[in-house]
């Protein structure tokens, strides 16, 4: 294991163990926020990897997830088998829509591409969660109901045993996204880098084109699946609203906001996609200096808005792309200044 990688797995590890700890003395309702947190998170991170790391651009990443969600709720609730296994399907069914979405990608770009998988999430959201021909697949207008289940031994819930999926979920988290930084210094990141450069350069240099979009299409799909398979245990059931088209433009924007190239700006997005709103329906009202104050939820779409335009002139890496930038100056500066020796006369 080379000094990197043993650096990496420690501050995984450890950030685990201070995130793990953070919600337990939240109420239930901020402790369903942590798991939602993460859940968007994984969705977040699959841009990472599918236009942070490849350069492809995709408005369907809500989809993926709804899949995994759906796919894990039947299988509960329909063959009662364990959580693990109902993930697996979820992130197998979302890993060949995945495939599927990423057909187009073989000859579009840009615009065009961001088009198509537009309409592919109206298609799903408009349709298949919610017309009665997929009830078999959706549960029909209720929807699946987990109510419990168990994973690894452990009982879970979306009430008193909600932390234990917490865990479990932020676990995964972790482990993703210390393979999905490992992949970026590999052979096949590299390569899906080079195609994010240049697609016309990566064939030149022998790229597999077609081998490595599709897989990347494949493993981002996957990753959002792997997120919203767990939403019917943190939730308690799945319904289309989560997975709505807006969900995966919020996806898109708050990925710029956040820095769309790493893999740490995933977790602050999510719990930015998470907390705010729910922050601003407990605490957005009530009165300052005399006056009566309302704020709803749609300032947190407001926010976002107006974030993304004032990121995209002053911060154009994102927020933790900014960030890192400065601490790597600041350690640069540190160590110039530590350096120097000083001459007596």
């Amino acid at each position: 294991m080379t000094s990197r990688l043993m650096v990496r797995v420690l501050v995984t590890l450890v950030a685990f163990a201070v995130l793990a700890r953070i919600p337990v003395g939240f109420d239930v309702g901020f402790k369903f926020d942590s798991g939602l947190a993460v859940i968007w998170a994984f969705g977040l991170l699959s841009l990472v990897l599918l236009t942070g790391y490849v350069g492809q651009i995709s408005l369907c990443q809500a989809t993926f997830a709804g899949v995994g969600a759906y796919a894990a709720g039947m299988m509960t609730a329909t063959f009662h088998v364990d959580y693990i296994v109902a993930v697996a399907v979820g992130v197998a069914a979302a890993f060949a829509l995945g495939i599927i979405v990423g057909l187009p990608a073989l000859r579009l770009h840009g615009i065009t591409l961001a088009i198509v998988t537009l309409g592919i999430a109206l298609v799903f959201d408009r349709y298949v969660f919610q017309d009665h021909a997929f009830e078999w697949f959706t549960g029909g207008t209720g929807g699946w109901s987990v109510r419990e289940a168990s994973m690894f031994g452990l009982q879970m819930d979306s009430s008193k045993h909600l932390m234990a999926a917490y865990v479990v979920l932020l676990a995964l988290f972790c482990l993703v996204g210390l393979l999905m930084v490992n992949l970026h210094d590999s052979g096949a990141g590299r390569r899906f880098r080079a195609i994010r450069d240049s697609e016309l350069a990566a064939a030149t240099m022998g790229v597999d084109l077609i081998r490595y979009k599709l897989l990347a299409f494949g493993m981002s799909a996957a990753i959002a699946g792997l997120g919203g398979a767990f939403y019917p245990l943190v939730a308690g059931n799945v319904s289309p609203q989560p997975f709505w088209l807006f969900t995966s433009l919020q996806f898109a924007a708050i990925a710029v906001l956040m820095g769309v190239r790493y893999v740490p700006a995933a977790a602050l997005g999510g719990a930015f996609m998470a907390f705010v709103p729910d922050v601003l329906t407990r605490f957005g009202h009530g009165s300052l200096f005399g006056h009566q104050y309302e704020i709803s939820y749609d300032w947190f779409q407001i926010a976002v808005g107006v974030l993304l335009i004032v990121q995209l002139i002053a911060l154009p890496d994102g927020v933790w792309g900014d960030l890192r930038h400065r601490v790597g100056h600041a350690r640069s500066t540190v160590g110039a200044l530590g350096g120097r020796r000083v001459k007596v006369a």
